[in-house]
C-alpha cells in the first residue's frame, strides 16, 4: 500500500514524524511518501534522519498562477454566508477584528459583503458559491504537474495533513481528478469555526466529540462514519517519559538559575495580539512589586509563527522575564521549519515544572491543563489599564467559549484578580483539577499518548479499503481497533464522495 501525505507546515512534521505515525506505517508495510518544501532536496540536511522512514521526499510543487478578478470578493461572500446559515458566533468576532482599522473602501466592500450573505445564506446558494470559488481557484493553478506527480507516486490514499493550507489545495483538486480518496486530520480546535468552509474530503480525523460535533453541525452532509475519533499526535508528547525532563534539565533549557520559580506565559500571534508584548511588561513589573510573585521569573513561550522581534525591548527592560523560542535552532515564521524532539520535550517539561500558565486564548491552555497545571486566561476587557489592542473577544468564540464555561481555566478580568490567580496558583495548584481533566476529555479526546498509532492504523485501514475499491471491490463497513482498547469506527470506500 502507498500513502502520499502532504506536510505543508511544520505542525505537520510534528503530527506525523516527530509523533511516531511515520515509524508505524513504515513497520507496517506501507509506502509513505512525502510531500512537502525542499521535497528530495531534504536529503542533504543534518535532519534528514527524520525521514529515514518514508518511502519517497517529494518537493511540494508550487503551482499557482494568478488568481481571477473578484474571487477574493467571492470567497469572502462565500465565508460570509456559509457561517450565517450555521449560526457561527465566532465570524462576527473575527470580522470585526481583522476589519478595526479598515478605510472607506474596505468598509464599503464589507457592507456589501454583510448584505450578499442574507441572499447567499439558503442550502443552494452555499453550495452554488463554494462551486463557483472551487472552479475559479482551479482556473488559478496549472494542477498537471501535479497530476502528474501523484500518477508517479500512485498512492492509495492521500493524508492531508493542514487542510487550511492553500499550500495543499491543487493537491485536493488533482487527486479528485485522478479518483484517490484523501483523508484529513483536522489540525486545532479553531479550524472549523474561524475559517471559511472546509473542502470536502472522503474521511475526517477529529480530535474528541466537541470537534467531531462541530464538524457535523457544519458539514450535515458528512455521513458521520466518516469521522473517526482519533485523539491528535500533538498531545502525545505531554504522555511520554522522554518529553518529561527533570526541573534542574529544564531549567537549564529555559536559562534559569537552580531552584528558580517560575510561570510560563503563552504569546499569542501578533495578527490577534499586537500590543501583547506591552502588556507583558506590565504583568512583569507587577509581578515584581507582589509580596509572593516577586521572586517569580515571566518565562515567555514564543508563538511558533510569530516574529520573535518584537519581544527584544521586553527582555531588556525586564531582567525577570525569559524567552523561550518553540524551536532552538530554526525559525518557522514563514510556516515551515524541521524542528528536533527536544523542541518538543522542552514545551512539555516547561509546562510541568511551572507554576501555572498564563495566556490569552491560546491552545497552550489545553496543553497545560493536560499536565494538569493551572490556566489563567487575561480577560482585560474592561480593565482600564492595560493595552487595547489585543482579541480579548476570542473568549466568545465557538471554540473557545465552552473552555471559559468548563471551568477547566480561569478568567482574570482586571489586574487583582490575575495577580490573586496566580497566587492561588502557587498555594493550591490542585484546585480545577477535575474540571481541568472534563475540559481536556471533551476537547482533546484520548490523551492517552497513543494518538499517533490510532491515526497510523486508521490511514492504514482506509488506504487498504481504498486499494480494494480501486480494484473494483465494493465497500464495507470498517472498525479499526486499536492495542489499547479504543475503537476507530467508520465506513471506508474508495473513489471518494464528492
Amino acid at each position: 500500500m502507498r500513502i502520499a501525505i502532504l506536510l505543508p507546515m511544520v505542525w505537520s512534521v510534528r503530527n506525523v514524524v516527530h509523533s511516531g505515525v511515520l515509524r508505524t506505517l513504515a513497520e507496517s508495510g506501507v509506502e509513505a511518501h512525502l510531500i512537502m518544501p525542499g521535497g528530495e532536496g531534504v536529503a542533504g540536511r543534518a535532519a534528514a534522519r527524520l525521514f529515514d522512514d518514508a518511502a519517497g521526499c517529494h518537493p511540494l510543487l508550487d503551482v499557482a498562477r494568478r488568481a481571477p478578478r473578484g474571487k477574493a470578493l467571492l470567497d469572502a461572500v462565500l465565508s460570509s454566508a456559509f457561517h450565517h446559515r450555521y449560526g457561527n458566533r465566532s465570524q462576527p468576532i473575527y470580522r470585526r477584528w481583522f476589519s478595526r482599522h479598515d478605510g472607506p473602501w474596505l468598509q464599503a466592500r464589507a457592507a456589501f459583503v454583510q448584505l450578499t450573505r442574507w441572499l447567499g445564506a439558503s442550502r443552494r446558494a452555499v453550495a452554488w458559491l463554494e462551486q463557483t470559488t472551487d472552479r475559479l481557484a482551479r482556473h488559478a493553478r496549472d494542477l498537471e504537474p501535479v497530476r502528474r506527480q501523484l500518477r508517479t507516486i500512485n498512492p492509495d490514499l492521500i493524508w492531508s495533513t493542514v487542510n487550511i493550507s492553500s499550500l495543499e489545495q491543487p493537491y485536493r483538486f488533482a487527486a479528485r481528478d485522478l479518483g484517490i480518496p484523501i483523508a484529513t486530520s483536522i489540525l486545532s480546535f479553531d479550524n472549523l469555526t474561524s475559517r471559511g468552509p472546509l473542502p470536502r474530503d472522503d474521511y475526517y480525523m477529529v480530535w474528541g466529540s466537541r470537534m467531531k460535533a462541530h464538524l457535523a453541525r457544519f458539514y450535515p452532509e458528512i455521513d458521520e462514519q466518516r469521522m473517526f475519533v482519533t485523539g491528535t499526535p500533538q498531545f502525545d508528547f505531554h504522555r511520554r517519559p522522554a518529553c518529561l525532563w527533570p526541573r534542574e534539565r529544564t531549567l537549564v533549557a529555559l536559562a534559569l538559575p537552580p531552584r528558580s520559580r517560575y510561570f510560563l506565559y503563552g504569546a499569542s500571534h501578533a495578527m490577534l495580539t499586537p500590543e501583547e508584548p506591552l502588556l507583558v511588561s506590565q504583568l512583569a513589573t507587577q509581578m515584581a512589586r507582589h509580596p509572593v510573585l516577586h521572586r517569580h521569573v515571566l518565562v515567555v513561550r514564543l508563538h511558533p509563527l510569530d516574529d520573535p522581534g518584537r519581544w527584544a525591548a521586553l527582555v531588556r527592560d525586564h531582567p525577570g522575564v525569559r524567552l523561550s523560542a518553540p524551536f532552538d535552532n530554526t525559525s518557522a515564521v514563514d510556516g515551515w521549519a524541521l524542528p528536533s524532539a527536544d523542541d518538543y520535550a522542552r514545551l512539555t517539561s516547561s509546562l510541568i515544572h511551572a507554576d501555572g500558565c498564563v495566556n490569552i486564548a491560546s491552545t497552550i491552555s489545553l496543553d497545560a491543563a493536560i499536565v494538569d497545571r493551572p490556566v489563567i486566561c487575561v480577560d482585560f476587557t474592561t480593565e482600564p489599564d492595560c493595552p487595547r489592542d489585543l482579541l480579548f473577544a476570542e473568549y466568545g468564540t465557538e471554540h473557545y467559549a465552552p473552555l471559559v464555561a468548563s471551568g477547566g481555566l480561569r478568567l482574570a478580568r482586571n489586574w487583582s484578580e490575575l495577580l490573586d490567580l496566580m497566587e492561588t496558583a502557587i498555594l493550591d495548584p490542585s484546585r480545577d483539577r477535575e474540571r481541568r481533566a472534563r475540559m481536556v476529555a471533551v476537547e482533546c479526546g484520548p490523551v492517552d499518548g497513543r494518538a499517533a498509532q490510532r491515526v497510523a492504523q486508521t490511514l492504514i485501514q482506509l488506504a487498504r479499503e481504498s486499494r480494494r475499491a480501486r480494484r473494483g471491490a465494493g465497500a464495507e463497513e470498517v472498525t479499526v481497533t486499536i492495542a489499547d482498547g479504543v475503537d476507530v469506527v467508520g465506513a471506508a470506500q474508495g473513489g471518494g464522495t464528492r
